[in-house]
């Protein structure tokens, strides 16, 4: 099955952007730079203009097309206009249906429970339209919302995978959780 570039759900939109998006990707990751550079791998010099972002969104339109990557962004319908955070998945294998997910939240809007709707609505779409059996989260150990965010939709842990992301200049642990459909 063919996933949609749109989903609509309790006043909120998770849609797939392209370059065309780019000036309003680059906002929100400006804007979070700080809060979301503490848990990801180094990013190109370059990461923070909006040929890169364009670039970027082309990349991974493309990706979803072939069914291999997707990430959506999330909007609320009280605020169309501004990205309130995103959702993708990654490292799709149809030998085992599986694959990983990642999420961020806007600063501006933690605590809101935006978070555990966005992950919980993309697990229904991985495991219905994408016939996803195994869906992994890695997450830092001290990123204790992010831990409780998957343990509360059902996620189980499955320990350390060590030395799993190079984060500022060094090898860094992550705990590995599962949600099995």
């Amino acid at each position: 099955m063919i996933m949609k570039f749109e989903y609509t759900f309790e006043g909120m939109k998770l849609k797939v952007l392209d370059e065309t998006f780019a000036g309003k990707v680059l906002a929100f990751y400006s804007r979070n730079r700080d809060e979301f550079d503490r848990y990801e791998a180094a990013k190109p010099d370059n990461f923070y203009t909006t040929e890169y972002i364009a670039a970027t969104l082309k990349a991974e339109y493309a990706a979803l097309l072939k069914g291999e990557f997707g990430r959506f962004f999330l909007f609320s319908d009280d605020m169309p206009g501004e990205i309130l955070g995103s959702v993708s998945f990654s490292g799709v294998t149809s030998i085992n249906r599986s694959c990983r997910i990642g999420y961020k939240i806007d600063k501006n809007y933690r605590q809101l429970g935006l978070g555990c709707l966005m992950v919980k609505h993309m697990l229904k779409i991985l495991t219905h339209e994408k016939e996803m059996h195994r869906i992994e989260a890695y997450i830092h150990p001290d990123n204790i919302s992010s831990v409780n965010l998957v343990k509360s939709l059902g996620f189980i842990s499955e320990g350390t995978a060590y030395s799993y992301v190079k984060l500022n200049g060094s090898w860094q642990d992550h705990l590995r959780f599962v949600y099995i459909s």
